[in-house]
């Protein structure tokens, strides 16, 4: 629990600036997988994690474990 206090602060200057919170990598970048609606994007980062991009916000949050498996379940179609 303390843990996450430390990290989540990290985690959303990370985002704020469009950067994977594990390897840092610009998430304009990163590899469109599949569109979950017509505004929201569902990406993956290099180094595997996958994010969700809205587009009438225009910011970037990690993918849920109900949109993950959503991915897991269409690639396997």
């Amino acid at each position: 629990m303390i843990l996450k206090q430390l990290v989540s602060p990290f985690q959303k200057v990370l985002l704020a600036r469009r950067l994977c919170v594990g390897c840092t990598h610009p998430l304009d970048r990163a590899q469109r997988v599949m569109a979950l609606t017509d505004s929201r994007t569902l990406l993956q980062c290099k180094c595997k994690r996958r994010y969700v991009y809205d587009k009438e916000l225009g910011n970037y949050r990690r993918a849920t474990f109900e949109e993950e498996r959503l991915f897991i379940e269409r690639k396997k179609q």
